[in-house]
Order: C-alpha cells, then structure tokens, then sequence
C-alpha cells in the first residue's frame, strides 16, 4: 500500500507505517531538520509546505493518505495570546489537508491529532469527510495501550471504503521499563521542550506537566533533564534514529513526533481492513484455527464496547481497559465460542 505522509516531521508516523507494511511515495515537512531527519532515515522527503506542493500528479493513485496538521491552535500546552482553535487560521492546517484528500482522493485517509481538537473535527471536518468515504470514524487512542513507555492520547480519524476495527490495547510499560527510571508508569507526555528540563525546586518538580517532571520525582530533584535518546526511547523510535539539526531542533522533533509504535498499531488496523479482514462478517468464515477466531471475535467485541461502554467506564479509556482485562475478556470470548460450536 502506498502513502503520502503529510507534516511528516521527523517521521515517527512514517516509522510505524513501513513497519505495516506500507511504501512511502512523499514525507513533505516544511521544517529544513526535520526534512533532513527524513532524508537521513531513508524516507522520500519533500521539503515544503504542504499548501504549496502540486499533487495533481498523485490523483488516483495513493492508497492512503496519512496527515497530522498542526496542533498548537488546540494544543492544552499553547500558551501564546493569539487566536486559539479554527480562529488560529495561520496554523489550523485542517482546511489544508481537506483540500489535499479532495485532489489526491486516496483510498484510505488517516489524520492524528491532539484530543482538544475533537469538537471541531466531529463538527468541521467530519462532514466532509463523509461526503467522499462510506465509512468515517474517530478513535481516542492512548500510546500507553499500543506499545509506547508514554501517556500520550491522541485522536484518529479514519475514512475509508469499509468499516475498520481500532487495534486492541496491550500491556502498558513503565519508564523504569523503557529507561531504567525509577517511575513505575508510563511517562507523561514527551514534551518539545524536554530539553530545557525542569528546575530542582520541589514546588516545580512535583507537578507532572511532561516527562522531564516524571524523571525529577523519580530522582527526587537530582537531575534535570532528559537526554535526547530517553526521549525517543519513550515515543519508540529505534535506537540511534538520525535526528538531525540543533539539540533544541532534535528535541522539537522527538516531542512533535506521532510514537511509531502508535502510528503502526493504527495501519496494521487499516491493512486489516483493506485485506478483507476487518469485520467479522468478512473474515469469519476463512479462519481456519480456534485461536484466530477468538482474536477476531474479540477484537469485534472491543468495537462494541467502543460504541457502548460499560457502566463506570470512561468512552475514552476503553483501548486501556481492555489492556487490563484482555485476558479475562479472550477467556470469555473462548468460552462463548465454544458453546456456539458444541
């Protein structure tokens, strides 16, 4: 399957698209070090804006689509004092993105973005989203719950020709796990600015704002920063990824970064579908093994509880619920299974 990667940054995304599988056709990043990044990694990149690139030439002939316009408008992080959300016209890259989908008209398009930003998606880009795609979907995906040593929760908006299940949650790591930091969860969220740390004093440090803050409490105020590889250790980059640019540039990079275990959880979940193999109704009658059947009844069973999430449970933490329950929940699925095939 092939993509187009748009506001690809260092490539975080595109990482965890080639692990599923998929071939990159162009990474355009307007950033000259995140560019370079590309370039470095092996990526196709373009080093422009993405509203001034000609894709007329693309038409037709990309399976996917992946974007993630920028966040800072919704971001909880932005502090700046100018317009904020759809009103923060000079950074609200949605608009640009829609246009893109209209001209390229990609099988599949994916966007990734920041969880504040929901309200405006479901009301702005939602809509027209389903005025090209029979099928148009929003996830709320924590990191933590797909393989990265991080909480990080992000929103997924995914428009295709079929349906597609969201990927099943799996054991959480915790940064001692990751880093050898004694901090027994997942980190909070890798920041762009982790690279300034945080002042030692404890009326600072207690607060859990970022990762560095995580890293203070755990050493109770002794070092102030993370480096640059903990960093990208906690968003799942491979170890000695080519950042390339100043430290402070290298850090944006990181902090920007979708994790690419996160990216790849996403893609498996849309190659799934596009093979036919995302619905129940579909794939059931080709599995040949009791095992595949349970995975693929439960899988199913998570996109019920997505829809209707079971009393006491936040809608939004239903990828870490099943997580903690998985095992309880395929043991059920099992036994089900076997009472319906007695």
């Amino acid at each position: 399957m092939t993509v187009l990667d748009l506001f690809a940054g260092a490539g975080g995304a595109a990482l965890g698209l080639h692990s599923a599988g998929f071939e990159h056709v162009a990474c355009v990043e307007r950033d000259a070090s995140a560019a370079a990044t590309l370039r470095a990694a092996g990526f196709p990149a373009v080093e422009a804006d993405v509203r001034d690139v000609d894709y007329t030439a693309l038409a037709g002939t990309v399976d996917v689509l992946w974007a993630s316009p920028p966040c800072q408008a919704w971001s909880s992080a932005n502090q700046h004092d100018g317009p904020k959300g759809a009103d923060d016209i000079a950074r609200n890259g949605w608009p640009w993105t829609l246009r893109i989908v209209g001209i390229v008209r990609p099988r599949w398009a994916i966007f990734e973005n920041v969880k504040n930003a929901r309200r405006y998606v479901e009301r702005a880009v939602l809509p027209e989203l389903r005025k090209l795609y029979a099928h148009v979907s929003l996830w709320v995906l924590n990191a933590a719950d797909h393989g990265a040593p991080q909480s990080r929760t992000r929103i997924f908006v995914i428009a295709g020709p079929r349906p597609v299940t969201p990927p099943i949650g799996t054991a959480r790591r915790t940064m001692r796990d990751a880093i050898g930091i004694a901090y027994d969860r997942p980190s909070p969220c890798v920041m762009t600015n982790e690279g300034k740390g945080r002042p030692t004093d404890p009326a600072w440090w207690r607060k859990l704002n970022n990762a560095s803050d995580a890293l203070s409490i755990a050493t109770d105020g002794a070092r102030r920063k993370l480096t640059l590889a903990e960093c990208a250790t906690l968003q799942t980059f491979p170890e000695g990824y080519p950042f390339a640019g100043r430290p402070e540039e290298r850090y944006r990079q990181v902090g920007n970064a979708v994790p690419p275990s996160l990216a790849a959880a996403v893609a498996r979940a849309v190659r799934a579908a596009e093979e036919g193999l995302g619905t129940i109704r579909e794939g059931l009658s080709s599995i040949g093994t009791s095992g595949d059947r349970i995975e693929r009844l439960l899988s199913a069973a998570v996109g019920v509880l997505r829809r209707r999430p079971p009393r006491g449970i936040d809608p939004d933490d239903i990828d870490g619920f099943v997580a903690r329950n998985v095992g309880q929940l395929r043991a059920m699925v099992g036994d089900s299974l076997s009472r319906r095939t007695a």
